[in-house]
């Protein structure tokens, strides 16, 4: 097994992410598994403290229900977050292991999936088109039923998905998942991925050695940034503009029409963010979750950030 990546104190966490070719994953803070507390398993709704401290996230994204609603997958089923009242209810009755998640733009309430049944296996690629409440076998995948750790559907044209799985094959679907094709490789030391809103044969990726892009659906990549610190998270928001997190350099935004770079801040909680996600609807309105492992949300782009739990 690969040892883990020679990265700055501060970096490790429990949240996994996935690596190359490694049917291991290599975890930022390596932890045993667990689950939810039967008392928590048995009522809808709970703080989401407790569901922060119980459970791990896969992903972030707006919610259903306005300014203050959050959706995460994690580790045991899609929770809608009431951020007013900090609480976490979950959807439907699946404890499924969420591990890629991607919202259709221009609908919260629509969504693909793809990760691990309670029981074991894998998903293969899942659609819901109810918030999470129920969900519907789309496809295997190649060589599935796949397990996707990253999956995204394109901003620019939403019949166009793309997963990676731990073997760091680029699947690709141009028929909202029905069929797929190996189109590439991802990028080494693999953590996140995202979408262009512009050309949906164009994705990014956020990797330990930095910030990269592909232009012809993962064929092949080259580099954004000019240095190869990690990068933790990347999302692409309805304005246009891509936001990144680099270690040592803070929140980034590349503008993709001019590919103007600008630092936000240098200032994050926790020291770096992960499962960055820009609300399509308010392009200011950014959530994520830090480094010490708390839901955090921004109101102005990212400059200045707070704790969704007091």
């Amino acid at each position: 097994m690969r040892s883990r990546p020679e990265i700055k104190k501060g970096w490790r966490r429990r949240q996994p992410y996935v690596a190359q070719g490694k049917t291991n994953m290599i975890r930022i803070l390596a932890v045993a598994a667990f689950a939810l507390p039967m008392a928590a398993q048995a009522q809808e709704t709970l703080p989401l403290a407790e569901l922060l401290s119980n459970t791990h996230i896969h992903g972030i994204a707006e919610g259903p229900s306005g300014h203050e609603s959050v959706t995460l997958a994690t580790h045991h089923g899609i929770f809608t977050i009431d951020l007013s009242a900090q609480t976490a209810r979950l959807m439907g009755s699946s404890r499924d292991d969420f591990m890629g998640f991607s919202q259709v733009p221009g609908g919260p309430g629509k969504a693909f999936a793809s990760g691990h049944p309670a029981s074991g296996g894998n998903l293969g690629v899942i659609r819901t088109d109810d918030g999470g409440a129920s969900w519907l076998p789309v496809s295997e995948g190649i060589g599935g039923p796949v397990d996707f750790h990253n999956m995204e559907v394109s901003r620019a044209d939403a019949t166009v998905i793309y997963g990676i799985g731990h073997d760091g094959a680029v699947q690709r679907s141009t028929d909202s998942g029905a069929t797929w094709a190996i189109t590439g490789t991802a990028p080494e030391k693999l953590i996140d991925v995202d979408t262009s809103a512009r050309d949906p044969n164009r994705i990014f990726a956020a990797t330990e050695g930095g910030l990269f892009v592909s232009a012809d659906a993962g064929v092949t990549w080259q580099s954004l940034l000019p240095t190869a610190a990690p990068v933790s998270t990347v999302d692409m928001g309805a304005d246009g503009k891509l936001r990144a997190v680099q270690l040592g350099r803070g929140l980034i935004e590349l503008d993709e029409a001019t590919g103007a770079v600008t630092l936000v801040t240098a200032e994050l909680p926790g020291g770096y963010l992960l499962y960055l996600a820009v609300t399509q609807a308010e392009p200011l309105r950014l959530m994520a979750l830090s480094g010490d492992g708390t839901l955090v949300v921004s109101d102005d782009g990212g400059a200045r950030w707070r704790a969704a739990v007091d």
